[in-house]
C-alpha cells in the first residue's frame, strides 16, 4: 500500500547526521525521507497529494531505536499483576494486590506478576513463599522482579514444579533457604528455569504486544531490538505483520542456549543456515544472543570485588573455554553474536572470548555487541576498541536504580559504570537502552542520565563520564542504527532513510539539561504514518 507523502516545516529538524545536524524541513515520498533543507528547496517537493505539516516551532528528529528490550516480555506483563514500587511500594500493597488477583482467578489456576524490587519497597525485603500462600493459598503464584533475574514463589508452585528442599541448586542459578534449611520461594537466575509456569498462547502475547505497540508509539520508538527472542517470539512478529498490525520495526536477537527458563536455539538456527539480515524492513535477524552473568540489583553480575557488605561476587554462567566455542559457531555461521555482561568479571569473559575467536576468524567488522557492559575498566575500553565490538549500554539503569546500583557496589566502584564519555574517547559504539521491562522504556531517563549523570533521586554517578546532549541523542537513534547495521536507513533523516520520525514540544538542544526526562513526544510517525498522537480526537479514533 502506497505511504503518503507529507512535506514538514517551519521547525528545527534534528537530523542526526553530523555533517548536516539541523534543517527546518523535511520531505517525505512514499514512507522515505525524500528531501531535507530549508523550506524553499524542500517544497519543490510539493505535489497535488502532499500532506503539509507545520510544525510551528516545534522540533522534528527520527525515532528513538530502543538496542536492548524484550518487547513479548514486556507485552506479557502488561497482562500481569503490576508489582513496580510505584504501584505497590510496600509489602501489604503488593499481597494485597495478589489477594485481589486471587479472587478473580479460578481456582488452582497461575497468578503471575512482575515488577516488584526489595531496594524500593517500604520493607527493603524479598516477598516470601509464605506470605504468598496467605495471599493466594489456593492458586500457585510467581511474582519476577524487576530485573527478571530473580523470582518469587509460593509452596503451591513450587510443589506444582517439583522443587524441594532436597533440589540441588542448578549451574549458575540459586535456590534459597532460609537459616533451618526451608525453602524461602527466592529463585535467583537459572534457578528460574525449575518453575513450571504454563507458557502463553500466540493470542495472549499478541494482545500483550498490541499493547505495548501503543507504548512504544507513545514514547516515540520506531525500532526495537528483542534481546531473547525464541521461537514463540518470531511466530508473534510474523503473525501481526501478516495481519498488518506490526507498527514497530523488530530486530530480533535469538537466545543461544538453554538459560534462565529460556530455551535456546543455537543448533536448530545453524541447522537451517540463518544469517545475520534475513529478513525485511519490519523483522529481521541479527544474531544469537549468549548471557555471563545476571543483575547487579540481585547481586548476581559477576564482579572481582565482593558486594558491599558481603563476601558475595555474583554469578558467572560460564568460563570462556566453555562459551567461546558456541560463540565462535555461530560467528562462523554469519551470525552476529551478543553477550550479557554486566560485571567486570562477565566483561572479561565475553572480551576473551570474541578473541579467542579472533585469533581464527577476523569479527572487526562484524559489530558483535556487549549487552550492558556496565562496569568495563580501562583495558577492557581498549580491548573492545580493537575488536570494534559495540557496547549496549543500559545507560537508563543510571536513573531508574542507579541508587540500589550505589548501595551494592559502593561510591569508589561507581566512578566506571557506564562510561559513555570513555566509549566516544575510545570510538566504541555504544547505544542506550533500558532493557524494558527491567526498567521504564522512556529514552528520555536515559538520555537524562547521560548527560546529567543523575539517578531518580539527584545522586550525581561518575560525572567525568557526561556527554553532550547531541551525543546522547545519537545513543538512542544513529548509534542504536549502528548496532543493527542499518546506520543509513533508520535512526536518521537524510534522503533515502525511513521516514520514522516524532515531533516534540521542545527542542532538546535549547532546554535545560534538567529538563531532559519530562519531554513528551507528540507526534510518532512510522514510514510516514501518524501512529501515536498527543491529540485527545486521535486518542479516541485509535481506540475505536
Amino acid at each position: 500500500m502506497r505511504k503518503p507523502d507529507l512535506i514538514f516545516f517551519n521547525g528545527d529538524v534534528l537530523t542526526m547526521d553530523d555533517s548536516f545536524p539541523q534543517a527546518s524541513a523535511v520531505a517525505v515520498k512514499d514512507g522515505m525521507i525524500a528531501a531535507v533543507g530549508d523550506e524553499s528547496y524542500v517544497f519543490d517537493w510539493k505535489t497535488e497529494q502532499t500532506e503539509i505539516i507545520d510544525l510551528n516551532g516545534k522540533t522534528l528528529m527520527p525515532g528513538f531505536i530502543e538496542s536492548h528490550i524484550h518487547p513479548t516480555i514486556y507485552g506479557s506483563t502488561l497482562l500481569e499483576i503490576d508489582c513496580r514500587p510505584e504501584i505497590a511500594p510496600s509489602m501489604e500493597d503488593l499481597l494485597h494486590k495478589v489477594s485481589e488477583e486471587a479472587v478473580k482467578t479460578p481456582e488452582g489456576e497461575w497468578i503471575r506478576g512482575f515488577g516488584w524490587d526489595d531496594s524500593k519497597l517500604a520493607e527493603k525485603r524479598n516477598p516470601t513463599r509464605w506470605e504468598l500462600d496467605e495471599a493466594a493459598p489456593n492458586h500457585p503464584v510467581v511474582l519476577k522482579r524487576s530485573c527478571a533475574h530473580m523470582a518469587v514463589a509460593n509452596s503451591k508452585a513450587l510443589e506444582l514444579s517439583g522443587i524441594t528442599e532436597e533440589t540441588s541448586d542448578p549451574s549458575g542459578g540459586h535456590i534459597e533457604r532460609d537459616e533451618h534449611g526451608n525453602l524461602t520461594g527466592l529463585l535467583q537466575e537459572k534457578a528460574q528455569g525449575l518453575l513450571d509456569v504454563p507458557r502463553y498462547d500466540l493470542e495472549d502475547i499478541a494482545k500483550g504486544m498490541r499493547l505495548a505497540q501503543q507504548q512504544f508509539a507513545e514514547w516515540g520508538i520506531t525500532t526495537v531490538h528483542d534481546m531473547s527472542t525464541q521461537t514463540a517470539d518470531l511466530q508473534l512478529f510474523q503473525y501481526l505483520q501478516k495481519r498488518n498490525e506490526l507498527r514497530v520495526r523488530v530486530r530480533p536477537w535469538i537466545w543461544a542456549i538453554d538459560q534462565n527458563g529460556f530455551d535456546g536455539s543455537l543448533d536448530e538456527v545453524l541447522k537451517v543456515g540463518l544469517r545475520s539480515g534475513f529478513g525485511n524492513d519490519l523483522v529481521k535477524i541479527q544474531g544469537m544472543k549468549f548471557m555471563l552473568d545476571g543483575s547487579v540489583g540481585g547481586k548476581t553480575a559477576a564482579v572481582y570485588e565482593p558486594y558491599a557488605g558481603t563476601e558475595e561476587k555474583g554469578i558467572l554462567y560460564n568460563a570462556a573455554e566453555e562459551i567461546y566455542p558456541l560463540m565462535q559457531k555461530a560467528i562462523e555461521a554469519g551470525l552476529r553474536v551478543a553477550v550479557h555482561a554486566i560485571g567486570d568479571r562477565a566483561i572479561e569473559v565475553a572480551i576473551e572470548s570474541f578473541e579467542q575467536i579472533h585469533n581464527n576468524t577476523n569479527i572487526t567488522d562484524m559489530r558483535n555487541r556487549i549487552e550492558h557492559c556496565v562496569m568495563p575498566t580501562a583495558a577492557h575500553l581498549k580491548r573492545m576498541k580493537n575488536l570494534k565490538l559495540v557496547a549496549a549500554s543500559s545507560i537508563g539503569f543510571l536513573y531508574h536504580i542507579g541508587d540500589n546500583y550505589m548501595a551494592k557496589l559502593g561510591t569508589e566502584r561507581m566512578d566506571g559504570i557506564f562510561p559513555h564519555k570513555s566509549y566516544k574517547d575510545y570510538e566504541i559504539v555504544a547505544p542506550g537502552n533500558s532493557d524494558l521491562p527491567v526498567n521504564n522504556g522512556n529514552p528520555w531517563q536515559g538520555i537524562y542520565s547521560a548527560v546529567t549523570r543523575k539517578t531518580s533521586s539527584g545522586q550525581v554517578v561518575a560525572q567525568g563520564e557526561q556527554v553532550s546532549v547531541w551525543d546522547a541523542l545519537k545513543a538512542f537513534t544513529t548509534d542504536a542504527a549502528y548496532s543493527s547495521c542499518e546506520e543509513q536507513l533508520l535512526g536518521i533523516i537524510k534522503a533515502g532513510a525511513k521516514a520514522d520520525l516524532i515531533v516534540l514540544t521542545e527542542n532538546p538542544l535549547e532546554i535545560k539539561p534538567e529538563q531532559l526526562k519530562e519531554l513528551k513526544v507528540q507526534q510518532t510517525y512510522m514510514e510516514g504514518e501518524l501512529t501515536f498522537s498527543q491529540s485527545q480526537s486521535y486518542q479516541k479514533a485509535l481506540k475505536g
